[in-house]
């Protein structure tokens, strides 16, 4: 009974949180949302792999998934010390300390891929332009079946730069994309460097996952 009381709390919760983001982005946003016939019916192994720039991007993400298909997030530590962010954080993201990756952070992100239901994760780890995506997010989809559905965010600006809210925003959803289809395209990539069994590494694969959705 607790159990039941404490997922409903849980999921009303998600459901103000959108409701505020809903509104926020209204005023903040003109919002265009691409692709999402993309979304496959059944997400419970679905790992939605988007482009990070800035931290508008978990809620406008939440959003357009909506409050039915809720969304857990791999959030970095640091953003538990944000008085804005630290609620939300912990309560709908498994936190990692993204500078000083550890085991036990393997190991919380590892059950977090294993868990059923839509997971999302910024390979870059980062809104610092240029930082290389890591690897960890295409071991882990193999490891666990999950299926990349890729998405690609792009905001023109902060909404609070002149001339001020009705920011241009734009979030593509892509098809997704199986771990062996993945593979595939890296193979017969000529940008990608094969390992001495022909196959290329997890790295060359998460760069080829960029790339994916930095053409959306």
């Amino acid at each position: 009974m607790k159990e039941r009381i404490k997922e409903f709390i849980y999921r009303l919760v998600y459901v103000f949180i959108l409701l505020v983001v809903l509104l926020a982005v209204k005023i903040f946003f003109k919002l265009e949302v691409e692709g999402k016939s993309h979304i496959p019916e059944e997400t419970d192994n679905v790992l939605i792999t988007s482009s990070h720039t800035s931290y508008w991007d978990p809620p406008l993400i939440g959003l357009i998934f909506g409050p039915i298909r809720q969304v857990h997030f791999i959030a970095r530590k640091g953003l538990l010390s944000n008085p804005v962010f630290r609620f939300p954080v912990k309560w709908y993201s498994t936190t990692i300390d993204r500078d000083n990756f550890g085991k036990e952070d393997l190991k919380k992100m590892l059950s977090a891929f294993r868990k059923k239901g839509l997971l999302c994760i910024f390979p870059e780890g980062t809104t610092s332009k240029g930082s290389p995506p890591k690897s960890g997010t295409v071991r882990l989809a193999e490891k666990t079946n999950r299926v990349f559905l890729p998405v690609k965010i792009e905001v023109e600006r902060s909404p609070l730069e002149y001339p001020f809210f009705s920011t241009p925003a734009r979030l593509v959803i892509g098809r997704p994309l199986e771990f062996r289809e993945l593979k595939q395209t890296a193979r017969e990539s000529n940008r990608v460097k094969q390992g001495k069994d022909g196959e290329p590494d997890y790295q060359d694969l998460t760069l080829v996952l960029m790339e994916r959705i930095n053409e959306l």
